[in-house]
């Protein structure tokens, strides 16, 4: 709790005193950082540095290398790691346009206060940073991934989380603020999409990996990375990240693939809410709507009917509401994580009774929360097909 005040103290002190320019330096002394990443090696910290502007001059212009430099450093605290960093560097570390903070698996079960401090300490940062949990490598070879359609590594990890969380809900977008602000408040628990690498580390981090048509290594955004308090206590897949976006409101578009009579179909909608109330103490309904449309139909299947539709809308409902359950009894009674942010409704609520269970709610409390859901889907229309092309071949 001692540790939770004293981030809360920082966080309150550095967004007030970040404001404005307190220097000028000129642009060609510093070592623009765009990228870090934290890694635990040795039972010291490992601090890696992604520079945009400041490629070794000796090797800059061999073919294959890359045009971004990474600079690593061991210590036993970030701020030592950081001051090796700092000697390496021709140039003068600039931390004021960090655009993503990757952390490796073992930081994150560790724990993320231990690393949050040496974050809001330094002025320089703007605290707007993405935040990403690396999955299956070190954080360190995140950074060193260079892809085709963005200039340095660290703008195609912020466009692979933005793309996806806009285009499918299948990921959950977070910078540095929110992530403590979920953190330090009552009846949250935090979360974190992950990334992982596809391919060869050696392969990807060279300029030769732009060059083809299709590159032999790249980032691929992976499960969403579940916290308590501020503990990686595990994963949960797309759909079941799909799923937790329903519950939390969070969703702009989804495209939910279910199955009727044994045919495959996908239900496109960018028009879906959510209702959720607390009942009582002990209990939260929650509704999710929504309407859409069908944008794929594997099948032999006639939508010329509207009770073929009804039908269809029925399993679309019933598929869905299933999996919100499933997702929900995973991460509360598994992972025993609330990352839904009932317990902060309950807060909210019940105030005075909240202070007598908060410190058993994830243990306790949050397994015997009963939560109603109810799902209303509607199907507004087919597509551009009324007859699927398979019907049509009958």
């Amino acid at each position: 709790m001692k540790n939770k005040l004293i981030i809360l103290i920082l966080f309150i002190l550095t967004i007030t005193l970040t404001s404005g320019c307190s220097n000028y330096r000129e642009l060609n002394n510093l070592a623009i950082i765009t990228g870090v990443a934290i890694d635990k090696s040795d039972d010291k910290y490992e601090l890696s540095f992604l520079i945009a502007n400041s490629p070794k001059a000796q090797t800059s212009s061999k073919e294959g290398e890359a045009t971004t430099t990474v600079f690593s450093g061991k210590g036993d605290t970030l701020i030592e790691a950081a001051n090796l960093i700092d000697n390496k560097s021709p140039k003068q570390l600039y931390y004021g346009h960090i655009n993503v903070v990757v952390i490796s698996e073992e930081v994150a079960r560790e724990g993320f206060l231990k690393i949050a401090d040496w974050l809001l300490r330094n002025p320089e940062t703007r605290k707007q940073f993405y935040l990403i949990q690396a999955k299956d490598t070190k954080a360190k070879n995140i950074l060193k991934i260079v892809e085709p359609l963005e200039s340095f590594p660290s703008q195609s990890i912020a466009s692979l989380i933005e793309s996806n969380i806009t285009a499918q809900s299948i990921s959950s977008s977070i910078k540095y603020s929110p992530f403590i602000e979920k953190i330090l408040d009552k009846g949250f628990d935090p979360m974190l999409p992950s990334i992982s690498i596809e391919g060869k580390v050696k392969k990807g981090s060279t300029e030769k990996n732009t060059e083809k048509t299709e590159p032999e290594t790249y980032l691929k955004l992976d499960d969403t990375a579940i916290f308590r308090e501020d503990k990686l206590v595990g994963y949960i897949n797309k759909k079941e990240s799909q799923a937790v976006n329903l519950l939390t409101d969070n969703a702009t578009e989804i495209r939910y693939e279910f199955k009727y009579n044994g045919n495959n179909l996908v239900f496109i909608s960018n028009k879906v809410n959510n209702k959720t109330k607390v009942k009582d103490f002990n209990s939260i309904d929650v509704k999710v709507q929504g309407n859409g449309y069908l944008g794929e139909v594997d099948g032999k299947i006639s939508l010329q009917k509207p009770s073929t539709v009804e039908k269809i809308e029925k399993e679309l409902n019933k598929s869905i509401k299933k999996q919100l359950e499933k997702t929900l009894t995973k991460v509360k009674d598994e992972y025993k994580s609330d990352i839904l942010g009932y317990g902060n409704k309950i807060y909210v609520k019940y105030p005075k009774q909240w202070d007598k269970i908060e410190n058993r709610w994830n243990d306790k409390y949050l397994q015997k929360l009963k939560v109603n859901i109810d799902v209303d889907m509607t199907i507004e229309s087919a597509g551009s097909l009324i007859r699927t092309i398979e019907e049509v071949r009958k």
